[in-house]
């Protein structure tokens, strides 16, 4: 069976995304967004609707940390899921503390450790597209439970 996952992270200036498809990262990418909120809102909304047109994916994930509370941040982070629930994905929100407590025992503290372990994970992304990581990490995250949650 051929799924794709989309997972999204969405920061103030920037949005990520990482397409799995089965269970490995097929795609990732950074969008740089305008300080203009109107030109950031188009920018990202078009941005949504190639990752959904070129991967349609299935199920889609979100990272969700104290950022989102902001309000620039909450807004984009609104308009990618509006985006997502018209298009009738379904939506896997996944806070950073679940991803911290997930990827090391003992759990890690600190986000920078976790992007360490991304870089281990896929080394062949470029510097320039570090911050993509996170929206990686988000889709392995789901990835692992929802093939946990079939055994």
């Amino acid at each position: 069976m051929h799924s794709n996952l989309a997972a999204f992270k969405v920061f103030r200036r920037s949005a990520t995304a990482a397409i799995f498809s089965n269970r490995g990262l097929e795609y990732i990418d950074l969008k740089h967004l305008s300080n203009n909120p109107e030109k950031a809102t188009e920018s990202l909304n078009r941005f949504v609707a190639w990752i959904l047109e070129s991967f349609r994916p299935e199920l889609s994930a979100f990272g969700t940390d104290e950022e989102d509370k902001k309000l620039r941040t909450a807004m984009l982070t609104g308009i990618v899921e509006t985006r997502l629930r018209g298009a009738g994905i379904p939506i896997w929100k996944v806070a950073e503390k679940d991803l911290l407590d997930s990827f090391a025992t003992p759990p890690l503290t600190q986000k920078h450790e976790l992007r360490q372990i991304a870089r281990s994970l896929w080394p062949q992304v470029s510097k320039e597209q570090l911050p993509a990581l996170d929206a990686a990490l988000i889709g392995l995250y789901v990835q692992t439970e929802r093939l946990l949650s079939q055994h």
